[in-house]
């Protein structure tokens, strides 16, 4: 007779070929490439499926904004960030934070009766509290050693994470960040590629990233078969890693068609480097003496779209100095500074040329139309007119603030 003490080891196989069949799963709805919500939905739905889980949150972490991307039961999702934020300023400190931080997965026992007796979690009391579970598992979102977000599993009451319970949340949780990975990277390609360059990329993207995907299905679907009829267990372990060296293929490929659309000097210098950089080559190009004041004690803090966003503002002004306005000298200056009480990018493009003559400039003309636009997707200003001397453009984007805790 079994000791009643030790788990069945028929119950502990079946629960393992549902975490793998989960896996597959969630791995084919990744490579279905669809809506990053549905996908994540997806992810988190399978998760929960496959454990005794109340609730799964998919949390992700952009410029300092925290946002629920995917989720699967009985916890509202609604206006959680903003609720969140509430708990925080009472002095609530979320596991997931932690998690986040340090990029390890945190388990919290019992947590659900913790934080309906503090008074600080007093905003989300209602969201947490109409939800049917007890212990929390947060774990991290990470590629390439850069934690984008946090996974949290709300598991029932009576129901012990144990350390393969966390690891097939880790596997789920890469799931979800390779898919935030691969539709970042896609919006990026679609967002900078030029028309002449579209037909090619798309071609790129057929022969290698495409195909590599509907390989990643196939060898799903046939883990899920070995999975569902009790397969060899050599024989899915195989076929997992096969997938796993699909994926891999294919976000290798997505990133190289990226770096030919991202500016190679913003990837390898940053920012200021690159902003120097493009001076020293305009100046070499157009006999034009460019003097570059570039200051930034923690770039990291910016986001990569922003900073690539700055570059193409100050490129676009240095080309409008070339172009019109018949100058011998340019200044660039690019720094951190406060302004009413918050820290904005600033950066300033000066030169001596003929400036306007104290007339307005055309709304739409010396490419102020796309430089106004860059700085309003982060909530900057732009301001162009004559300066000391010629031409100065001036714009001011506020920094992003950091989630408190989370750095």
């Amino acid at each position: 007779m079994a000791d009643l003490d030790e788990p069945d080891r028929g119950d502990a196989a079946r629960h393992g070929q549902r975490r793998l069949a989960a896996i597959a799963r969630a791995a084919s709805s990744v490579a279905d490439a669809g809506s990053l919500r549905v996908t994540l939905d997806e992810v988190a739905r399978e998760a929960a499926q496959a454990e005794n889980i109340a609730a799964v949150q998919i949390l992700l972490v952009e410029g300092g904004t925290l946002r629920v991307v995917g989720n699967a039961g009985s916890i509202d999702g609604e206006g959680f960030p903003e609720r969140l934020e509430q708990c925080r300023r009472r002095g609530a400190q979320p596991m997931f934070a932690e998690a986040f931080r340090t990029a390890r997965p945190v388990v919290a026992a019992h947590r659900k009766r913790t934080l309906m007796a503090d008074p600080a979690w007093e905003p989300l009391h209602e969201a947490m509290g109409g939800s049917d579970w007890d212990s929390l598992v947060a774990v991290p979102l990470t590629v390439r050693k850069r934690v984008l977000g946090v996974l949290n599993a709300y598991y029932a009451p009576g129901a012990v994470p144990d350390a393969e319970a966390v690891e097939f949340l880790d596997a789920m949780a890469d799931l979800a960040a390779m898919a935030v990975d691969s539709a970042d990277l896609l919006a990026r390609s679609r967002r900078d590629a030029a028309a002449s360059e579209r037909a090619r990329i798309a071609r790129d993207l057929h022969d290698s990233a495409v195909q590599h995907v509907f390989s990643m299905r196939l060898q799903a679907s046939a883990l899920s078969e070995q999975v569902d009829t009790a397969g060899d267990p050599q024989l899915v372990r195989a076929v997992a890693d096969e997938l796993a060296g699909l994926a891999e293929h294919a976000l290798a490929d997505l990133r190289g068609l990226v770096l030919q659309l991202h500016p190679a000097d913003l990837v390898e210098l940053g920012l200021a480097g690159a902003v120097e950089r493009h001076a020293e080559s305009v100046a070499a190009a157009a006999g034009l003496e460019v003097d570059v004041d570039a200051d930034l004690p923690d770039p990291d803090l910016l986001p990569a779209e922003m900073q690539e966003d700055l570059f193409r503002i100050v490129q676009e002004a240095l080309h409008n100095v070339f172009r019109h306005a018949a100058a011998t000298r340019a200044v660039v200056r690019v720094r951190v500074q406060d302004d009413a009480g918050r820290a904005h990018v600033a950066v300033d493009v000066d030169d001596d040329g003929v400036g306007t003559g104290g007339r307005a400039p055309r709304p739409g003309a010396f490419g102020l139309v796309s430089m106004r636009e860059r700085a309003q997707r982060w909530g900057g200003t732009t301001a162009a007119g004559d300066g000391p001397t010629g031409f100065r453009v001036r714009v001011r984007v506020p920094v992003p603030t950091v989630v408190h805790g989370l750095d």
